[in-house]
C-alpha cells in the first residue's frame, strides 16, 4: 500500500474508447440535414397560366354585379372579361361545402382543370359550388368544366 495515493480508480482501457466518438465523425452530415422544402411560387406544367388568383372582396363584387352566370350540374360560375388574356380564378366555397380539407380539395382540382385546359381565355371566374361538387364524379366536373370554357371563349371573344 505504498505510493498508493496518487492512483486512479479507473481501470486503463486497451484500445479505443468506444462509447465516445472520436471528433468530426458527423463532419460530413449537416446540422440539420433534413431537405428544406423550396419556397416561393412552383412552375405548373401546364397549356396556359394561371396569373392570379381572385381575393379581394372588391374583385369579388365586380365580377359579380357585373358579370354573367354559368351554371353546370355540379358547379355554378360568374365570369366576367378581363384585360391580362390569363384566366383568374376566385372560390366561394362556404362551410356547407365541407371542411377545409374537402374545400381545398375543389379548388385544387378546379385549379387543375383551368391549368390543363389549354384555352387562354382572358376571363376573371368566380367558382361556386352547385349541389354536391365534392362528391362528383371526376368525368363531370371535366365535362362542366370543359363546357365552361367554351361558352366563356364564345362569348368573351
Amino acid at each position: 500500500m505504498i505510493n498508493e495515493k496518487n492512483l486512479s480508480a479507473k481501470q486503463p482501457l486497451k484500445g479505443k474508447k468506444t462509447w465516445i466518438p472520436e471528433k468530426n465523425v458527423n463532419k460530413e452530415r449537416k446540422k440539420n440535414d433534413q431537405r428544406k422544402k423550396e419556397k416561393g411560387k412552383k412552375e405548373i406544367d401546364s397549356l396556359i397560366k394561371i396569373e392570379r388568383t381572385l381575393k379581394k372582396g372588391y374583385q369579388f363584387r365586380r365580377v359579380f354585379r357585373k358579370g354573367k352566370a354559368f351554371r353546370g350540374v355540379s358547379f355554378r360560375a360568374v365570369y366576367i372579361k378581363n384585360t391580362l388574356g390569363n384566366i383568374r380564378l376566385g372560390f366561394s366555397l362556404s362551410a356547407k361545402s365541407g371542411n377545409a380539407v374537402k374545400r381545398n380539395l375543389i379548388r385544387r382540382r378546379i385549379k387543375g382543370l383551368a391549368a390543363q385546359s389549354g384555352k387562354s381565355v382572358g376571363a376573371d371566374i368566380v367558382i361556386l359550388p352547385a349541389g354536391k361538387l365534392r362528391d362528383a364524379r371526376w368525368a363531370d366536373i371535366k365535362a362542366d368544366f370543359e363546357n365552361m370554357m367554351s361558352v366563356i371563349e364564345s362569348d368573351t371573344h
